[in-house]
C-alpha cells in the first residue's frame, strides 16, 4: 500500500478533494493523510472528505489552542473521525493546565504532528 502522509485539500485555498483523488488514482497512491493547514480551525471540509472516501483519506486537524475548550474540541473532532492533530512544539493550553491539549491527544491515542520550530508554521 502506498500512502501519501501529508496532503492539503480545501474548498477555499488548495485544490478540492476531487482533484486530489484524481491525482492519487493517476499515480497509484492508495491512501492519503489530509493535513489541515496552519491557522485554519474549521476542519469540516476534511471531515467531509474523509467520510466521503473512507479507507482512502484520513484527517489530521488543527485546533485553536488559545481557546480554553481546545481539548474538548479536539475530542469532538476525533469522535468525528480525525486521527491526528497538528500542534506547534511550544504550544501550551490556556487555563490552569498548560499541557491539557497534549494530554488530551495522548488520552485519545491520536498522532501528533509537529514541525521542528515555532517559525515552521
Amino acid at each position: 500500500m502506498i500512502v501519501d502522509s501529508h496532503c492539503h485539500t480545501s474548498d477555499r485555498w488548495y485544490e478540492p478533494v476531487e482533484v486530489l483523488i484524481g491525482q492519487m488514482d493517476r499515480i497509484g497512491i492508495d491512501a492519503a493523510v489530509l493535513t489541515q493547514y496552519s491557522g485554519q480551525f474549521d476542519n469540516s471540509y476534511q471531515t467531509h472528505c474523509s467520510r466521503r472516501y473512507p479507507g482512502r483519506l484520513v484527517s489530521v486537524v488543527v485546533v485553536d489552542t488559545r481557546s480554553e475548550d481546545a481539548p474538548d474540541h479536539l475530542s469532538d473532532l476525533v469522535a468525528d473521525g480525525a486521527v491526528g492533530v497538528r500542534l506547534k512544539p511550544t504550544v501550551r493550553s490556556t487555563g490552569p493546565h498548560p499541557l491539557a491539549i497534549w494530554r488530551r491527544a495522548a488520552e485519545l491515542g491520536i498522532t501528533v504532528t509537529s514541525l521542528g520550530s515555532e517559525d515552521d508554521f
